[in-house]
């Protein structure tokens, strides 16, 4: 079992409005407890990287008390028996929050008047998705993880499997009444088992900007989704009857397909910039971006994930650039997404790869109004 923690948008909003002494701390892990160790000397050394850097923001008292946290974190060996592949910390001289994260981290140690949050931000991390795989025999609902993997996920009424719903143990059974014979009746008992699969799943996916990707036969993906009211129904699925097919086989599956919906979301994201550079709507100048966000006039943003741009960025939207990373600073790519999110905005992570264009890096923006 994969330990992750979920960060909700309140509680979010609650950490990017957080201002004072913020050590933001984050280093890949192993969900292997006999490997973790490797994790506390990594965790250690970025410790001491981070208490360095406070000293110039915080008094005596204040990094005494922040490294005790950090220490204490070292020392836990319970906590460290239940991780995943990213742990993010973060640090004020009154508290420390953890966060477990489904996907894989770079190391950092950063201190500053605020927390250090883009490693915590689902719309900058690989693209995850649910995995509905349907049977005859069985129904299951999983996730597929930032990680690539697939993991289980318990939904309340889901039908075991068709019999349960149709109560006949085939979809060509007779019912007992007698009263659905031949194709016809097949057909309505296939449907009347997916709708009991859709009204269980609904509930799970609803809010989400998840794809939900089908793993069952043609025949039960066309039915599934004349029935689904799911707008991030995946066109594409995996085709042919899940039953006995084991889960690694399920996920070697998906892969392909994730790749191909998040590379379709990007190439969309890019289309619709061009489009708007017709209406002077879209930029790429960091400054600008930066103002306008403040402003609440950027729709969508993209950005390079691993891009970093220290300096300060004021109420206003004016930024002052520094090539220095100190405890005065902050990455200001990190505070313009920030500000976007804040302000109904969405935002599409790429990788430093050819993901998208690159004239379009380390940021651009799609705006809602000139």
């Amino acid at each position: 079992m994969l330990y992750k923690d979920t960060i909700r948008e309140k509680q979010f909003s609650k950490l990017a409005a957080q201002r004072g002494v913020c050590v933001s701390i984050f280093l890949p892990t192993t969900p292997l407890t006999q490997e973790a160790q490797n994790d506390r000397i990594v965790l250690k050394n970025l410790t001491k990287d981070a208490m360095e850097q406070v000293q110039a923001i915080a008094d005596k008292r204040q990094v005494q008390v922040m490294t005790g946290y950090l220490e204490e974190l070292q020392k836990d060996d319970k906590f460290w028996q239940f991780q995943a592949y990213g742990l993010g910390i973060l640090v004020t001289p009154e508290s420390i929050k953890t966060y477990r994260l489904a996907y894989a981290v770079e190391e950092a140690a950063e201190v500053s008047d605020r927390f250090y949050l883009k490693p915590l931000m689902s719309a900058l991390q690989p693209m995850s998705a649910y995995v509905l795989a349907i049977s005859q025999k069985s129904v299951k609902f999983y996730e597929f993880t930032a990680a690539q993997e697939l993991e289980l996920v318990d939904v309340s009424d889901l039908p075991a499997d068709f019999s349960a719903v149709t109560k006949v143990t085939l979809q060509r059974d007779r019912a007992p009444s007698g009263k659905l014979q031949g194709d016809e009746g097949a057909e309505t008992l296939q449907r009347q088992f997916l709708r009991a699969v859709e009204i269980a799943v609904r509930p799970v996916v609803s809010g989400s900007n998840m794809p939900l990707i089908l793993a069952t036969t043609q025949e039960f993906q066309a039915m599934y989704k004349s029935l689904n009211s799911y707008d991030m129904l995946a066109d594409q699925g995996v085709d042919g009857s899940t039953e006995g097919l084991p889960e690694e086989e399920i996920r070697e599956a998906i892969a392909p397909i994730i790749k191909q919906l998040r590379q379709e979301r990007i190439q969309q994201w890019v289309d619709l910039y061009y489009q708007r550079q017709n209406e002077s709507r879209s930029i790429t100048d960091l400054s600008t971006i930066a103002k306008l966000a403040t402003r609440g006039q950027v729709s969508h943003l993209l950005v390079e994930v691993d891009a970093v741009q220290y300096g300060t960025l004021s109420d206003m939207g004016e930024i002052t650039p520094s090539d220095t990373r100190s405890g005065e600073t902050y990455d200001l790519i990190n505070e313009i997404v920030i500000r976007v999110i804040d302000n109904g905005g969405e935002v599409l992570g790429v990788l430093t790869e050819a993901e998208a264009p690159q004239e379009l890096k380390p940021m651009a923006a799609i705006l809602r109004w000139v």
